[in-house]
């Protein structure tokens, strides 16, 4: 059996699961406390979610990008029904999917400039929330998957799946935040990663 074979049985297995236990959740599972025998590792996601690789931005009626966020929400319930969450998550969490501590984030702008928030990417910091008294999660525990899908196609081109910490590695991030803290992503890693997902720092090997 080959690793991916291996993965998209764990994560499979998961997703039964939680598509099961959402069904009969009616606060919705999404916006609930991880759980540890549902929690997806970087790989699996990146297993399920790898087919958003090439999809169109949204557009309204009249073939225009929606604006930022229900851009972002509708790209939240892409990779929640992916993750086999059968009720998008609210907006305006921290993070995004807060069952696999998960933030997601989809840009089209022909310069990237990922923001962040209040909470810096890399800190230590454990996220004051009530949700998260028991389990003690840091900020930089956090998981974020980022899309670039850039004009003029706007089509998803590069799928991004990193922990807080791995992302100040590969990014950088400035310690200093104006109103958020931000990152930018250079013209030049964007050419070099045309096409190719991210996991964990390493180049996915993803399904011909």
């Amino acid at each position: 059996m080959t690793i991916r074979e291996s993965l998209l049985i764990s994560a499979n297995k998961k997703k039964k699961l939680i598509f099961q236990t959402d069904l009969e959740d009616a606060n919705g599972l999404a916006t609930q406390p991880p759980a540890k025998e549902i929690f997806y590792s970087l790989e699996e996601i990146a297993v399920l979610t790898e087919d958003l690789m090439a999809i169109d931005a949204p557009t309204d009626g009249n073939g225009r990008i929606l604006e930022v966020r229900p851009k972002g929400h509708w790209f939240e319930f892409e990779v929640a029904k992916r993750l086999g969450y059968n009720y998008p998550p609210g907006g305006g969490l921290f993070p995004d999917i807060r069952h696999q501590a998960l933030e997601i984030k989809h840009h089209t702008g022909k310069n990237i400039t990922v923001d962040f928030g209040r909470y810096h990417p890399g800190s230590d910091e454990v996220i004051n929330e009530t949700w998260n008294r028991q389990l003690q999660l840091k900020v930089k525990d956090v998981r974020y998957l980022i899309a670039l899908a850039p004009p003029p196609e706007f089509k998803v081109t590069t799928l991004i799946l990193l922990t807080g910490s791995q992302i100040v590695s590969v990014f950088g991030v400035s310690p200093k935040a104006t109103i958020k803290y931000q990152m930018g992503i250079s013209e030049k890693w964007r050419q070099e990663h045309r096409g190719k997902m991210l996991v964990g720092k390493k180049t996915w090997q993803m399904e011909e």
